[in-house]
Order: structure tokens, then C-alpha cells, then sequence
């Protein structure tokens, strides 16, 4: 789960149950991401599911380390007592991931999620074992999902919008920007390298390239203090923890309400990304 989550007012799934879907196929799109493309296996997610576009979020069932993926089926009420329940080598990790994007197939419905691919700084392996399988995953492998909604919301807001993000959000904001359809918003973003960054939808994102040796974020603070923040605006922070909490620090200086600042602290120096 997110680390840190501020007072807002998520959008539920109107149905959700822990599904089983497949990989359909697999890509780099950018070097320090994988790419995964899950498709529905006719198991009763087409009946529950609706994409909520925005930062539409989802919990992920990997296979337990024997290999084997037994699902705690059932609803979203006790899941989390259900999956305790299975015998500790069979239990599938778990972890927080974003909808890149989805659309019907047919009948079935495509999901692209997106994994940032992080290394070892001394040995150069990649961290995180959800990242791990992105880049071994093969087209029928099965994982189990269960649908959690959105974070991002805005309803009601009629002031400046601006939304801040190291690479770990990346994915989500992709659907924010897509969602708002060219909406007035702002972007400040950062990679780790400048081959990473990309295209948003209607949107024109002041983009931050990491320096090695500088900590995450550093570069979106050093430009948001750089920047007039007005008390009207709504800021959106999604990151590392450490700098998240910089930046809503800075909103509230600037005279933001602790209401007009959503947050989620998606992962930790030190404790990789459990959600992208």
C-alpha cells in the first residue's frame, strides 16, 4: 500500500473482486521502464471492471516464491485475511501498481502497467521483485489483480491545478493528463535519465533529470521554489517519500490549505518502488 496518503476523496471501483489476468505481451518503451500488457481471461473481470482513467490503481498478486500463484479469491472485503490464510510458501507477493492505460479487446479488456526498472547502484542488478518479473514475464503467464480505483480528484476544484512526480508516477500521471483531455494543469516531473521522459496528452510538463549522486526529487524542489505557488492551487505530489513531504511542506508555506494538497508516498530511499 502507499506509504502516506493525505485527507481526499477516492473514486471506488463500483465492483471489485481478485481476478486472474494474463500477460499479453511485454516491451521496453523507455530504458529504465517495462511494460506489460495483462489482458482479462473471461473469469468474471469483464462484469466488474470499468476503468476510471485518471490514476486508476490496482493491487497485484505475483507468484509466491515456490512458483506457484494461489489467489485469495474472492471480493475486496478480507482479502488481506484471506491471502494470510494461505500457507506462507504459496502466499503471492503483493504489490501496488497504476493502470498506464486500458481498452477493449473485443469482449476482453488490455491493460498496460508500466514498471520502473531500478538497479542496484553497487551491483547494477535490478531491485524489486515486482520489476524482476516484469522483465522475465512471457506471454500466459498469470497474475492475479484486484481493482482499488483512483486517487487523483479534483471535482469541484476551479483554481490552478499542478502535479508533481518523480519517475515512480509516471505511469499514473500519463493518466491524469490523458483524462483531463488538455484541462489547464501544470506538470513538474523528474527521471533518472532524459531518455525517460515522454509525451503527455495536451500538456507541456517542465521535465528534471536526476544527477548522479543527488537525491530523488531534488531537482522538482529546487524548481518549485523557484516558482510563485498561489494558496488557490490544488497540488497533486505523488514520489518518493522523503521528497514528497518537501514539496507538500512548500505548498503549505506558500499558504496552501491542508485540504488543496492530495500526497501519496509511493516508495522509500532505501525500500524500492512497491507501486508505479
Amino acid at each position: 500500500m502507499a506509504e502516506q496518503l493525505a485527507a481526499f476523496r477516492p473514486v471506488h471501483p463500483r465492483a471489485a473482486s481478485v481476478r486472474t489476468l494474463a500477460v499479453q505481451a511485454t516491451s521496453r518503451p523507455f530504458p529504465g521502464f517495462a511494460r506489460v500488457t495483462l489482458r482479462s481471461t473471461g473469469d468474471g473481470f469483464e462484469d466488474d471492471f470499468e476503468y476510471l482513467g485518471f490514476d486508476h490503481w490496482f493491487r497485484l498478486f505475483l507468484t509466491a516464491p515456490d512458483g506457484t500463484l494461489d489467489l485469495p479469491m474472492g471480493g475486496a472485503e478480507g482479502w488481506y485475511s484471506r491471502l494470510l490464510d494461505i500457507e506462507e510458501s504459496h502466499r503471492p507477493v503483493v504489490r501496488n501498481y497504476t493502470i498506464r492505460d486500458a481498452r477493449r479487446v473485443g469482449e476482453a479488456w488490455e491493460l498496460d502497467v508500466d514498471f520502473v526498472i531500478h538497479r542496484d547502484t553497487t551491483t547494477g542488478e535490478v531491485d524489486g521483485r515486482a520489476a524482476r518479473w516484469a522483465l522475465d514475464a512471457r506471454p500466459g503467464d498469470r497474475v492475479g489483480m484486484l481493482d482499488q480505483g483512483r486517487i487523483f480528484n479534483v471535482e469541484g476544484h476551479t483554481g490552478p491545478l499542478l502535479v508533481v512526480a518523480d519517475e515512480s508516477g509516471l505511469p499514473g500521471i500519463e493518466g491524469i493528463a490523458r483524462s483531463l483531455a488538455g484541462a489547464p494543469c501544470d506538470y513538474v516531473l523528474e527521471v533518472p535519465d532524459a531518455a525517460d521522459r515522454r509525451e503527455l496528452s495536451g500538456a507541456d510538463p517542465v521535465w528534471t533529470v536526476r544527477v548522479a549522486g543527488e537525491d530523488a526529487g531534488e531537482g522538482v524542489l529546487e524548481h518549485l521554489r523557484s516558482r510563485v505557488i498561489t494558496p488557490d492551487t490544488r497540488l497533486y505530489v505523488v514520489g518518493e517519500a522523503s521528497f514528497v513531504l518537501a514539496a507538500r511542506s512548500l505548498a503549505l508555506n506558500s499558504g496552501v490549505p491542508k485540504d488543496n494538497v492530495q500526497f501519496c508516498a509511493y516508495w522509500r530511499v532505501g525500500r524500492r518502488a512497491k507501486r508505479n
